[in-house]
């Protein structure tokens, strides 16, 4: 198969198209043209990631994050992009769309935390209203869950090192979840009236006016939220190129650690 054969695939995933204006998905290093064989998937095309498909054979990494996402200035030695053409491995990020496309990674976070299907359910931050796509997603839950015990089902279910939250100081009937970076996303529960959100990155003053609005907001760090998709991929890709090596590296991992 090709680089443009996996690419073609995975527009059908989470297409290209819905990207944010922000965002820098696509194929972003090498070509169409080049035989795959071996196909690694990771969230972050780190140097230890490089030198690991290197080492292992690998002429594709598939990756949620940008291998190339604010503009290039220089290209050292030291950058990932600059190996990455220099051993000849082609990369394809998959970012926003796979954020935002129903089967996503909002959706896996719905799963995970046991709300059920996710298909029905509503999108917390619409970008396409016509297709029902957009940021993150709501459950409206059938049972009543405190603050602290719906961080301790985030912190088991994305297998998080630990969750920062703040209680918003009401019974928990709604929860929002938004994989990644969703601190804009928690003024969006304060308007909706949404009891809780979980998700990543969340800033100081989003805890303070959350706390004031009685929403609880659960912090469970932006690997943990994104990281649980490289499975579904791995396991998506696999099914339609089974003649292909799919593996995850061994050095995806969290780079920062905690005491």
């Amino acid at each position: 198969m090709t680089v443009g054969e996996v690419y073609d695939y995975l527009n059908t995933v989470a297409p290209f198209r819905l990207q944010d204006d922000f965002d820098n998905s696509g194929l972003l290093v090498g070509s169409r043209d080049k035989e795959v064989y071996r196909i690694a998937v990771c969230l972050d095309i780190t140097n230890d990631v490089v030198e690991e498909c290197e080492r292992t054979g690998a002429q594709l990494v598939v990756s949620h994050h940008p291998v190339i996402f604010n503009r290039i200035r220089t290209l050292s030695e030291n950058s990932p992009v600059y190996r990455l053409i220099k051993y000849g491995i082609a990369a394809i990020c998959d970012h926003t769309p796979l954020d935002m496309n129903r089967g996503g990674i909002s959706d896996v976070m719905f799963e995970m935390m046991g709300f059920g299907d996710p298909k029905s359910s509503p999108v917390l931050d619409l970008k396409y209203p016509d297709k029902n796509i957009g940021y993150g997603r709501i459950a409206y839950l059938d049972f009543e869950i405190s603050a602290d015990g719906l961080a301790e089902s985030a912190k088991n279910a994305f297998s998080c090192k630990g969750v920062k939250y703040c209680d918003g100081g009401r019974s928990i009937k709604s929860v929002a979840v938004c994989s990644g970076a969703g601190n804009d996303e928690v003024y969006n529960c304060i308007k909706m009236g949404i009891d809780a959100i979980i998700t990543g990155d969340v800033k100081h003053h989003a805890f303070v006016d959350a706390r004031n609005a009685g929403v609880t907001v659960i912090d469970a760090g932006h690997y943990a939220t994104e990281n649980i998709i490289i499975g579904t991929l791995k396991q998506k890709l696999a099914a339609h190129f089974p003649e292909a090596d799919i593996f995850e590296p061994e050095s995806n991992a969290e780079i920062c650690r905690y005491i």
